[in-house]
């Protein structure tokens, strides 16, 4: 939201005012390099948008004056007597500051999302000070342990190999999908690169158009095309004996030459259209 004159007393104590950032940067000395450094500080330094802005380290941390008279009596660990950025227990504060700049566009979904519930901060992710505030992907695997092992198996999203990165599928900040997703649903997301799958189709397989993680691993799998099971194994979750043979395969038959369900692609060595079919015979997935 735009400075106003409202915010002037924000931030600190109630009789707090602003002193300017030159007094910050007379004691600040590291923090004074990081921040002009970063984006923060050369823009609010060189272009400030507003009044706001123009305040420096005091726009994010608040009127400085009640935090000059306490300096140097008490150790870090006292009461600061202005706004800080590295206490979990005011994460929700501290959010609510960068918000009141960038609240809009990837952001209008943070309020309530999984990330703003679990009590995640901004600083979490981002430095505020310094050359690189934009966070990368080895920042969302320091909490995501279980996806960071599923790259390094043998069928994996392209990761790795750096063509692709988190924030390809998943806002940090919200979205109006589950699993932070920038889209709507999974398959939204998987269609953006797998257009062909999409459809319509004349024969719709239900699994497939209800959500293609039904089937699939998008983080990794040690199994072909990221399935979470080999064929015909995943298929007889659902699909036993009804139009078909009801043998449960266990692979103790390969060398029955009669077994077809089991060798090549298994059960896509006759239903290869197993995404769906506009054939007029396709009811089967077979053409």
């Amino acid at each position: 939201m735009p400075w106003t004159q409202a915010d002037e007393g924000a931030g600190g104590q109630d009789d707090a005012v602003y002193i300017g950032a030159g007094e910050c940067r007379s004691c600040h000395k590291g923090q004074e390099r990081s921040y002009l450094a970063g984006r923060h500080g050369k823009v609010f330094t060189l272009n400030p948008r507003d009044g706001r802005a123009a305040r420096g380290c005091e726009a994010c941390h608040g009127p400085g004056s009640a935090h000059i008279r306490v300096a140097g009596e008490i150790d870090e660990r006292g009461p600061l007597r202005i706004r800080s950025f590295k206490d979990p227990a005011v994460a929700a504060e501290s959010a609510k500051v960068c918000l009141d700049c960038h609240e809009g566009g990837g952001r209008m979904h943070w309020r309530g999302s999984t990330h703003d519930m679990e009590g995640i901060t901004c600083t979490s992710c981002h430095r505020i000070h310094g050359a690189a505030p934009v966070p990368t992907m080895d920042i969302c695997l320091e909490c995501h342990k279980s996806q960071r092992a599923k790259l390094q198996r043998t069928a994996h999203m392209p990761l790795r190999e750096g063509k692709i990165v988190c924030m390809d599928c998943h806002n940090p900040h919200g979205g109006p999908g589950p699993g932070l997703l920038e889209t709507a649903s999974v398959n939204e997301t998987c269609y953006r690169c797998h257009a062909e799958k999409r459809g319509p189709n004349l024969f719709e397989h239900p699994p497939v158009r209800e959500n293609c993680a039904n089937c699939h691993d998008p983080h990794g799998s040690n199994n072909p095309r990221l399935l979470k099971k080999r064929l015909p194994y995943l298929c007889q979750e659902c699909h036993s004996a009804r139009l078909h043979v009801g043998t449960l395969y266990n692979g103790l038959d390969l060398d029955d030459p009669a077994v077809r369900q089991l060798r090549g692609k298994a059960c896509t060595n006759c239903h290869s259209r197993i995404h769906g079919s506009n054939h007029p015979s396709g009811a089967r997935f077979q053409r």
